[in-house]
């Protein structure tokens, strides 16, 4: 661990190098700004029922992620120019033979991208480059259902896009968003990374794929995007999507590409001073390479009360999400959701490890419940459980029926320090843990989890 704890110490360091020299850069009209942040995770999970694996769970996991990140801007009131750095390693305390990202891994380009604002008569804002789409008040579009990350392949990592996203504004409070991606499988923005003798990534190493194990699959693709928050009582956004994968690689054998156009809504209606809904749709339609059709329709609604309590601010939200799934497999044409560019936990971390492709949210029936609390200290508790179902019974978790199973999850976040650097610079942490009680889906019984405990540094 003492290499670790070396890029610890440095990663440190450069950001309070950083963040000291951004208050005294300050000339010929530019501002110049810059720091870091280390993310520090333990994680545990154990018996994770698998997809087409007879009756298999996954074995017993371990292990510290480590991921130091550094970035520098600067910036007028015309443009900013922004780049981050990136790299994550592992300690495996379980299985011990595991080496997988190991320090220093690879260091990456994680952001790049260069804003222009007030274009045209302050009607345009754009963004070229790598970039991503959450920020810390969280995803950028809707609540992260159709779009959220582009690099799913290497998990939480990552989760850029390499896009030009042109923001037109109409007023204040109505604007449309011009999206075109194009992300491809290998990152070439690395460095110190061994890969193979043909010069490709390992399979661990692909930033896109839809098939575990499988290489060499590109995402591209874009679409409209419009928020509209001209009635308060009444916000909504409305957006089309194309997205196309390419074929990709498995065991010597090609999987088909696919082309999805996705049409969608989202509402969110205040109905009363505590009480607020949640309301969104979409239908998909596409074609695989050889011909196949492909169609899926995703589905949410919830209701939200928070009654008037400043204490703690406490609410219940109770809601459905369903996203159609596939009945007759690869021969047949293709019903299943196709989860675009939102493979990431949503509400499960444990969802990832089923095995089905990082995060790849399809054919599920969710009502649940969520109850939570903030406290004006800035910590937060949220408990989320309901039972999981199947849309469509697809025989690919080995069980003669459609039920995954009961789950549970129960997430607490706190600060820690504040201001570690004059007036920058804070560490903050959460744990969250997950329980799965598997259904008649799966041919295992035994109880999953899933723990975490993370630690960040912002300088």
């Amino acid at each position: 661990m003492k290499k670790e704890l070396t890029m610890v110490f440095c990663a440190g360091l450069a950001g309070a190098v950083l963040a000291q020299a951004a208050e005294k850069a300050e000339t010929e009209g530019l501002d110049w700004d810059g720091g870091a942040d280390l993310r520090v995770r333990h994680e545990l999970h154990d018996n994770v029922p698998q997809h087409n694996a007879g009756g298999a769970v996954s074995g017993n996991q371990s292990y510290l992620r480590i991921r130091p990140r550094v970035w520098g801007a600067v910036k007028n009131e015309d443009f900013k120019l922004h780049v981050r750095l990136a790299d994550e390693f592992r300690e495996y305390f379980h299985p011990s033979e595991s080496r997988n990202a190991q320090f220093p891994d690879e260091v990456l380009v994680d952001n790049l991208y260069l804003d222009l604002y007030g274009l045209f008569g302050d009607r345009l804002d754009l963004r070229v480059g790598r970039q991503d789409f959450i920020g810390p008040q969280g995803p950028e579009y809707g609540a992260g259902r159709v779009l959220l990350d582009g690099s799913s392949g290497d998990g939480s990592r990552t989760c850029f896009f390499d896009a030009i996203k042109a923001t037109i504004k109409f007023d204040e409070k109505n604007t449309l968003d011009l999206l075109a991606i194009y992300n491809k499988a290998e990152n070439e923005l690395s460095w110190g990374h061994n890969k193979g003798a043909d010069g490709s990534y390992p399979k661990e190493k692909q930033m896109t794929y839809n098939v575990p194990g499988a290489t060499d699959m590109d995402e591209y693709g874009g679409g409209l995007y419009f928020k509209s928050r001209e009635f308060k009582e009444f916000p909504f956004d409305l957006y089309y999507l194309f997205k196309r994968e390419t074929k990709a690689r498995f065991r010597g054998a090609a999987l088909p590409g696919r082309d999805t156009h996705t049409l969608g809504a989202r509402v969110m209606p205040q109905l009363t001073e505590t009480l607020s809904a949640e309301f969104e749709g979409a239908a998909q339609a596409g074609e695989l390479d050889g011909g196949n059709a492909a169609r899926g329709y995703m589905g949410y609604a919830g209701l939200t009360y928070k009654p008037a309590v400043e204490s703690c601010k406490p609410y219940v939200t109770m809601a459905c999400y369903y996203l159609s799934g596939d009945r007759n497999g690869a021969d047949d044409n293709d019903t299943s959701w196709n989860p675009l560019w939102a493979r990431w936990p949503q509400y499960s971390e444990m969802y990832p490890y089923q095995d089905k492709g990082v995060c790849y949210w399809s054919n599920l029936i969710y009502p649940n419940l969520t109850v939570g609390s903030r406290f004006a200290n800035g910590h937060k508790v949220s408990a989320n459980a309901g039972p999981m179902y199947a849309a469509v019974e697809d025989d690919l978790g080995g069980g003669n029926g459609d039920l995954y199973g009961w789950f549970g999850m129960f997430r607490y976040d706190f600060p820690l320090l504040k201001n570690i650097f004059g007036k920058r610079g804070d560490l903050t942490g959460h744990v969250t843990a997950e329980v799965l009680d598997p259904g008649d889906y799966y041919v295992s019984d035994t109880v999953a989890y899933f723990l975490r405990w993370e630690v960040i540094a912002r300088f």
